[in-house]
């Protein structure tokens, strides 16, 4: 396994982050191949093997994968690709970078609200936001990548046709569904360094093979410029760099995979020991970027992370705040739900290399913490 690549650069202890990013003596051979060719960018052939390695890992017969600079630019070059114009539906509870994403795409997000008890937009909500907006795109988030079925959103949007998106940014490890059998579903993931499968910077959307082409055309400017298809496009193509240190992830991302579900694992069982949390119980159904806790009151969730920041421990509050309360964004309608979330969700950190010793330390500062916020355990 890789040590991380540099020491924390905060004063806890325990920071929200600790990169597993591999050292350069890692890729150090794999980039030789981009210094012998001179390709370094434009889909060159370490960013091939990497999209290779990524289909073999979770893809299908059909899939393909198209590596980005970011998980944004993956999510923009969907929608450019598909010839998306006009509204785009987006969730109240997600990151601004899926707003930003829209943007790119020379789209308008419509901003709606969530359900409650999952934390995304559910399938009815999405039919009614289509109706109501005439919109002929979403974008669905999967919040912290844990494990979801979004096969009802596809078949809304398939009745509809329209474009269907999902912002899977932190969910990149575990198996997933193959959504790409229908054509104008994608799937986006970030390979940012705060990721499971960091690689520093970048992203990939797993498409139809149909749209392989115009994914790439979509990530490169617009090109080649041809007659019959449209000529806008970004600058989102991953460099050969961050494919080699993606191709060194590869390696060991197995082994990380086990230690930062192990650490959830012992998360969930203290947790568990407390009413009136929701969380994910089933240590597979993610690979853990955060570990995230939902809160009965904004209160609770305050007191656990100065709490957690007390004992060492960093922690951050998503998705906050919601972009039903960002002035600059169209909202179809209140959004209490995602407003709520984002005064109440409160995410501790997983790592990727834990010792025998940090097992013990986290599990008790998040028992201390939680005892702390909600009183004694059941």
């Amino acid at each position: 396994m890789h040590a991380p690549a540099q020491p924390p650069t905060t004063d806890f202890r325990f920071p929200l982050i600790r990169s597993a990013i591999p050292r350069p003596e890692a890729w150090r051979e794999l980039i030789d191949v981009a210094y012998r060719s001179g390709r370094f960018s434009n889909f060159g052939p370490l960013s091939r093997r990497l999209e290779d390695e990524f289909v073999a890992r979770w893809g299908t017969q059909g899939t393909t994968c198209v590596l980005a600079s970011s998980g944004t630019a993956a999510i923009t070059a969907a929608l450019i690709a598909t010839g998306v114009e006009g509204k785009v539906l987006v969730p109240a509870f997600t990151f601004p970078a899926t707003l930003a994403a829209i943007r790119m795409a020379h789209a308008t997000p419509i901003v709606i609200d969530v359900d409650p008890h999952d934390w995304r937009v559910s399938p009815a909500a999405l039919d009614q936001a289509f109706a109501a907006t005439g919109a002929r795109a979403a974008v669905v988030v999967n919040p912290f990548g844990l494990m979801f079925d979004f096969s009802r959103h596809a078949t809304v949007t398939s009745r509809r046709d329209a474009v269907l998106v999902i912002d899977n940014a932190a969910g990149l490890g575990v198996d997933r569904t193959p959504y790409e059998r229908d054509a104008l579903v994608f799937e986006a993931y970030s390979l940012h360094a705060t990721k499971p499968f960091g690689i520093g910077e970048g992203g990939a959307v797993f498409a139809h093979h149909k749209f392989e082409y115009r994914l790439r055309k979509a990530l490169n400017f617009g090109l080649p410029d041809t007659a019959t298809e449209p000529h806008w496009g970004i600058n989102g193509k991953l460099a050969e760099f961050h494919a080699a240190v993606g191709l060194a992830v590869a390696r060991g991302f197995t082994d990380q995979l086990r230690t930062r579900q192990r650490l959830a694992a012992r998360y969930i069982d203290v947790a568990s020991r407390f009413p009136g949390l929701s969380f994910c119980r089933e240590p597979s159904h993610s690979a853990w970027q955060l570990f995230p806790i939902l809160f009965p009151c904004p209160n609770s969730a305050d007191r656990f992370a100065q709490a957690c920041a007390n004992l060492g421990m960093e922690t951050r509050r998503y998705y906050s705040p919601s972009l039903s309360t960002i002035p600059e964004c169209e909202v179809l309608e209140p959004c209490p739900v995602a407003e709520s979330l984002a005064r109440r969700m409160c995410c501790a950190p997983v790592y990727s290399h834990v010792d025998p010793a940090e097992y013990f330390e986290l599990s008790r500062i998040l028992e201390s913490a939680l005892h702390h916020a909600l009183g004694a355990a059941s």
